[in-house]
């Protein structure tokens, strides 16, 4: 375990890296087969998810406590008087969820399980995604570079590219087209430096973790709504609407950099002084 973490401080993008695909592996294991004679297809792929990624998460806590890394891992009280950054966010959840809200799409009430595990399921996806590139990947790099403003440009940035890079595990499985794959990985960049920014300068991951998780399920009701299910089709995306994707979110980028000038670098992993 030692060796470990003298490898991570000393080389956190490799760390990083090997982080999110080992990740990735763990959180694709297909244990639905277990839950569906109890649960049903639907249930047991939302069961399978909060599993696997409340676990995954929790072992890397674990392994952020072991370190000395919970601190400026983010795991502290929020300052709620800080809470007003994530206006962005706010807005784009809500653009998120335009077809509910406008009444264009109706939540099917008559399975309040299903509704709940999906709630859960998105919630858990959150925890996870905030733990791993906020928690653990944003730490180490804080720690080997955070004493500079600088090093806390750097920081935010590389591990939102590896963040949003991520994504194209979507790609080699089949799941989405080249071009819609390339969008998602852009403005899961965008979204990446915000959050980042959000925790280093709130210091807290929590009010994230919440955001990102409210965040996709707005984006994703359509999965409990009446006739609707699990969305397993192929993804594609024309020109436009990429671009259109990609403008909506930039500012997320572009605020996520305003807002951490404020951060003063220290040796405390670039937290604010």
């Amino acid at each position: 375990m030692e060796k470990l973490k003298t490898y991570a401080f000393s080389r956190p993008v490799m760390f990083s890296i090997i982080m999110i695909v080992v990740t990735i592996a763990l959180t694709s294991i297909p244990l639905d087969p277990l839950f569906v004679s109890l649960l049903g297809q639907k249930s047991s792929e939302y069961a399978t998810g909060i599993i696997e990624q409340v676990l995954v998460s929790f072992a890397i806590i674990w392994l952020l406590k072991r370190w000395g890394l919970l601190k400026s891992a983010g795991f502290t009280r929020p300052s709620w008087k800080g809470l007003w950054i994530y206006w962005p966010m706010i807005l784009l959840t809500l653009l998120n969820g335009s077809d509910f809200i406008f009444g264009n799409i109706v939540i099917d009430t008559s399975r309040p399980v299903v509704i709940g595990l999906f709630i859960l399921t998105y919630l858990s996806t959150g925890l996870l995604e905030e733990v791993l590139c906020r928690g653990a990947v944003l730490s180490v790099m804080l720690r080997k570079w955070g004493a500079t403003r600088r090093g806390c440009y750097a920081a935010v940035i590389i591990s939102s590219v590896l963040f949003g890079s991520a994504h194209i595990i979507h790609y080699f499985l089949h799941h989405s087209s080249l071009l819609a794959t390339l969008t998602q990985m852009t403005y899961g960049i965008f979204i990446g430096v915000y959050f980042a920014a959000c925790v280093i300068r709130n210091k807290s991951i929590f009010p994230a973790m919440i955001a990102h998780g409210v965040f996709d399920i707005f984006g994703s009701l359509q999965e409990i709504t009446v006739g609707g299910g699990l969305n397993k089709t192929y993804l594609t995306m024309t020109v436009s609407n990429s671009l259109i994707s990609i403008l909506i979110f930039l500012p997320l980028f572009i605020y996520g950099l305003v807002i951490i000038r404020k951060v003063t670098p220290s040796e405390n992993h670039g937290s604010i002084a």
